[in-house]
């Protein structure tokens, strides 16, 4: 199936267990597997757009959810090579990453801001 549809999906079926896991996230990048790429959401985006400078982002909206959501996405074959010898647990498509330092939330939020501002501009 296309990485597209598999997002498509994702994001429809998925979108309050992400941001729910997403709400106080300060020591994890959670990734889901969509074929091709690997994305993570909003705290977790911005941990991985930390990590991979080449990283896209794409904004979005979800039902009940007042923001634009962030999303980061990065090639699969890139992600696996940085990242695989540091995951935690590995439930099909879902990966969750440790990080050994915390994300300051003012730190995030600065990032949230100009992630958006820059599409939105």
């Amino acid at each position: 199936m296309p990485s597209g549809i598999r997002l498509q999906q994702l994001i429809q079926n998925q979108h309050k267990e992400i941001l729910a896991r997403e709400q106080n996230n300060d020591k994890f990048i959670h990734l889901y597997d969509i074929g091709a790429y690997w994305v993570a959401f909003e705290r977790s985006a911005c941990r991985l757009s930390g990590l991979f400078s080449e990283s896209e982002l794409t904004l979005f909206r979800v039902p009940g959810c007042v923001e634009y959501v962030v999303m980061a996405s990065v090639p699969a074959d890139e992600a696996e090579g940085c990242l695989g010898e540091y995951i935690l647990l590995h439930d099909g498509i879902y990966r969750k990453v440790w990080l050994e330092h915390s994300l300051p939330t003012g730190d995030y939020r600065h990032w949230h801001e100009m992630a958006v501002r820059s599409f939105l501009l």
